[in-house]
C-alpha cells in the first residue's frame, strides 16, 4: 500500500485538506487532514481513559469511544460515501484518533503560527478576509466554524509528524559538487572535476568550493549538502557510492548529469524521515508500509485489549435513511 493510498483509506487527504490546496495552493506546514473528534488536540488524553461510565460522559451523537475521546455522528456523516462499508470507516476514524493520541502522549506540539497562516490564506482566497462570508463558506464544506476547522489543522500537523518519525528506513547525508558533462563531453570536463577533488583532499572548505564552483544550482546554494535520503533517490551510480562509504570520505563519480565530488557527511543509518517528499519515493513508500503501518497497528491492537476502543451504537442503523 502506497502513502497516498493509506492517507485515503484514513481520510487523511480528507476535507480540510482539498480546501487549502484549492484555495491557496500548496500552503505551508502539514496539509493531511484528520477527521475530527470532539477533544482538543493539544490536551493530551488521560492514559486512565476508561469506558463510558469514565470522567467523560459521551456526547449524544457519540457512535465510538477511543479513551476519553468520541468519534461522532456528524463527522461520520461527512465522511461516508454511499455503498461503502460503514464499518471500515469507523475503524479508519478509530485509526485517525489513534495517531493523535500518540502523538500527543510523545510530546508533540503544534506550531500555532503556521495553523493561523492557513486559516488566514483559505480566509483571503475564499471570502477576501470577510468573516461572515468566511463562515458561509466552511458551512458549506461541513466544518461548523473556525475553531472546528484550526482543531482539524491541529490533528493534522500531529498526524504529519508522526507519519514523519515512524517511517525510517537506512539512510545516508551527503553533499557533492557536480561538474556537469554529457556522455560526450565527459573526457574533457574530467579533468576539471579531478582539480576540484585534489583541492579538497588539500584541505579546502567543500561548502565554498561547492557554492562556488557545482554546477547543480538546487544544492550548489547549500555548500552541496543534499540532506538525508533513503535508497531510491540518486541515480545508481551515486547510490552506490554514497552507501558504501565512510563518513569524510571523498570520491568522484561519473553519473549522466557528469562528474560528482562526493562526500559522505553522516550516515547510513536507519532513522526517522525528515521530508514528506521522499516517502513519495518508491524507497518512502516501501519504508511506510515495513514500518508506519506495523506501527499503527500495534496501536490498535494495545488500545484494543486495554478495553480503550468501544462502538457505541448499531453500527447498519448509521447508514439507514
Amino acid at each position: 500500500m502506497s502513502v497516498d493510498a493509506f492517507f485515503r483509506r484514513l481520510v487523511w487527504l480528507g476535507l480540510v485538506a482539498s480546501l487549502l490546496l484549492t484555495a491557496c495552493g500548496a500552503p505551508s506546514g502539514p496539509t493531511v487532514a484528520g477527521s475530527p473528534t470532539t477533544g482538543n488536540p493539544q490536551t493530551p488524553p488521560s492514559p486512565e481513559a476508561g469506558g463510558t461510565s469514565g470522567t467523560v460522559p459521551a456526547p449524544d451523537d457519540a457512535i465510538a469511544r477511543v479513551g476519553e475521546e468520541f468519534i461522532l455522528r456528524r463527522d461520520f456523516d461527512r465522511l461516508y460515501l454511499p455503498g461503502a462499508d460503514p464499518q471500515n470507516l469507523i475503524d479508519q476514524m478509530i485509526d485517525v484518533e489513534l495517531v493523535v493520541q500518540a502523538a500527543l502522549a510523545e510530546g508533540a506540539t503544534v506550531d500555532e503560527a503556521t495553523i493561523d497562516s492557513q486559516v488566514e490564506q483559505l480566509r483571503l482566497a475564499q471570502a477576501g478576509g470577510d468573516e461572515a462570508q468566511f463562515l458561509t463558506f466552511l458551512q458549506d464544506n461541513n466544518i461548523a466554524d473556525e475553531e472546528e476547522l484550526r482543531r482539524l489543522l491541529r490533528r493534522d500537523y500531529l498526524i504529519e509528524q508522526m507519519l514523519l518519525k515512524h517511517t525510517t528506513a537506512e539512510q545516508v547525508r551527503a553533499r557533492h559538487i557536480l561538474v556537469a558533462a554529457t556522455p560526450e563531453e565527459a573526457e574533457s570536463r574530467k579533468a576539471t572535476a579531478e582539480a576540484i577533488l585534489a583541492e579538497l583532499q588539500g584541505g579546502a572548505d567543500f561548502a565554498a568550493l561547492a557554492r562556488a564552483r557545482s554546477d547543480d544550482p538546487g544544492s550548489a546554494a547549500q555548500g552541496g549538502d543534499l540532506g538525508w535520503a533513503p535508497r531510491g533517490v540518486y541515480v545508481e551510480p551515486f547510490e552506490e557510492a554514497v552507501f558504501s562509504m565512510q563518513p569524510g570520505e571523498l570520491r568522484l563519480v561519473q553519473t549522466d548529469f557528469g562528474w560528482h565530488i562526493i562526500e559522505v557527511t553522516e550516515g547510513p543509518e536507519v532513522r526517522s524521515f525528515t521530508d514528506r517528499a521522499l516517502l513519495e519515493t518508491q524507497a518512502g513508500q516501501e519504508a511506510f508500509s515495513a514500518t508506519f503501518l506495523p506501527w499503527v497497528a500495534e496501536l490498535r491492537s494495545s488500545a484494543e485489549a486495554a478495553g480503550k476502543i468501544e462502538i457505541l451504537v448499531d453500527v447498519a442503523t448509521l447508514t439507514q435513511q
